[in-house]
């Protein structure tokens, strides 16, 4: 039993050793094992594509959320500085209303109509001497002798009647303009219950913060699905972590262009604040806060006078005759009412203007850091860089490959705006070059084919034209901008240090 055990493990020895002899010219499973070490290799490389892939698209995503932030931040800034221009023609409306209110309630252009037209009846005979003379130059205005005598009493009658429609509706209104305007500077010049600049100054102080909510929440709504947005409540959006996993919801900050978030700075200082305007009101801050107050009184005071004659102008000469008198020269023109009325409400807006308020509702003005279009001043004055926030994308396999980048900072990436003022465009025949006025319409005959969209091209407070527009990104301060923190709940977020970096080198590495 012994010797036939030992027989067999003699043969298994033999046979192992005789297959091991043969393994090296044996070609059977070679693939096998090619198989397995190329399937290792295209599974790296894959795991590789898949993190390029994954990290182009993260970077796509976050820069269409960077350019979609901060041109939604911008739109809302440019909102605000039409809102500013919309209220300082309606400040200057306002005063035009009241004046041409005052004089339908004190009715002094009506009191000098019966003199005018008593001097036409006494005047009347007159004519008549030239029916004397038959085919004298003068026998034409013969049967004014008989004409002026009946034309009296009807223009009498519609001056009485007119001037007792508008006294009506100035009972009725000019409380209410007067309401707006608020107390006169000559009782209180520090009353503050002037309704319209209190409303610009709540434009300059809540458009930059709601400027910011939005440039978060387009930035928000380009890094979350929708169901799961819908899911999480307002109050818990501007937590990072709450959303997304461990990558936390994407964030936006408006920047200016010197480095100083759009919202959380001192909005009530006229050289620091957002919108570029200041209030020239010397009763107020800004009016110390700026270094020449003065010039910015003047100038406001100036335009505000010009745009409230204009209106006042259009008042008077507005055709329905239920507002205006344009229709009075025509079918009353012996009293010369129209014109009376036009001089006696002038001098109604000129006491307004520079008596009863001469330094209170003026209108906001556009603010100058330097030379007033250089590019310094448009830099800092109108320029804004938006920055989206997020966490680098967790690379698939991390135990293989690892994202240097994720080691010391996070994501983020950024874009520039330009609040700016269009040029009229062309409506017709561009290659004509015609000759226009100060109003944007043609002068002559051929320029009327080449016709423009008729409104302003000044960068100022009273053009309700403002927009925004993406720039190319090469603000000098965009280096300072990437590597300062966001603050607020973004405090923990890791900004790359760039030294002294500046921009024509982060152009160099720039995708952008």
């Amino acid at each position: 039993m012994k010797r036939q055990h030992h027989i067999s493990l003699l043969n298994v020895l033999n046979r192992v050793t005789t297959r091991l002899r043969s393994v090296h010219s044996d070609e059977r499973g070679t693939i096998s094992i090619l198989t397995v070490f190329c399937a290792l290799m295209f599974t790296m490389l894959l795991i590789l594509l898949i993190n390029v892939a994954r990290q182009l698209d993260d970077k796509i995503k976050m820069q269409n959320a960077a350019d979609a932030a901060a041109y939604s931040g911008g739109v809302v800034l440019a909102r605000g500085m039409n809102a500013i221009a919309f209220t300082n023609h309606l400040e200057a409306d306002v005063f035009a209303v009241t004046a041409f209110l005052r004089e339908a309630r004190d009715r002094n252009a009506e009191r000098q109509v019966p003199q005018i037209l008593q001097a036409w009846t006494e005047m009347a005979p007159s004519f008549t001497i030239a029916s004397r003379y038959p085919g004298s130059p003068f026998d034409r205005m013969a049967p004014l002798a008989s004409a002026i005598p009946g034309k009296v009493p009807l223009e009498q009658t519609f001056v009485t009647s007119w001037s007792e429609m508008a006294a009506g509706a100035a009972a009725y209104a000019l409380p209410v303009f007067e309401y707006i305007l608020g107390t006169p500077e000559t009782m209180d010049p520090t009353a503050g219950d002037h309704l319209i600049p209190n409303f610009q100054r709540a434009i300059l102080a809540t458009i930059p913060t709601l400027a910011r909510d939005v440039t978060n929440e387009i930035a928000l709504r380009h890094g979350i699905r929708q169901e799961d947005l819908d899911s999480v409540p307002a109050q818990l959006r501007d937590s990072p972590g709450t959303l997304s996993g461990s990558r936390g919801p994407q964030f936006g900050v408006l920047w200016r262009t010197t480095a100083l978030p759009v919202g959380v700075t001192d909005e009530f200082s006229p050289m620091v604040r957002t919108l570029p305007v200041v209030d020239p009101d010397p009763y107020q801050a800004d009016y110390y806060g700026v270094p020449d107050g003065a010039t910015y009184l003047d100038e406001a005071r100036r335009i505000r006078s010009r745009i409230a004659h204009d209106n006042l102008r259009r008042w008077i000469r507005d055709r329905d005759p239920t507002r205006g008198l344009d229709f009075a020269d025509e079918e009353a023109r012996m009293s010369q009412f129209a014109r009376l009325f036009w001089t006696a409400a002038c001098a109604q807006l000129e006491q307004l203007l520079t008596e009863e308020y001469p330094n209170t509702n003026v209108p906001m003005m556009i603010r100058h850091l330097a030379d007033a279009w250089s590019n310094e001043n448009i830099d800092q004055g109108f320029s804004f860089v938006g920055v989206v926030y997020r966490r680098h994308v967790e690379p698939t396999g991390p135990r293989m490959y690892l994202n240097p980048l994720n080691e010391a900072t996070d994501a983020q990436t950024f874009a520039e705006i330009r609040l700016f003022i269009p040029r009229p465009r062309y409506l017709c025949c561009p290659w004509i070059a015609p000759s226009y006025g100060e109003d944007g319409q043609s002068g002559d005959i051929v320029g009327w084919y080449a016709r423009r969209d008729n409104w302003s091209q000044r960068w100022d407070t009273f053009n309700q034209n403002w927009m925004v527009k993406l720039v190319p990104a090469n603000s000098q301060a965009i280096p300072l901008i990437l590597q300062s923190p966001p603050g607020g709940d973004l405090n923990g977020f890791r900004h790359p240090d760039l030294g002294l970096m500046e921009m024509r080198d982060l152009n160099a590495i720039n995708t952008h």
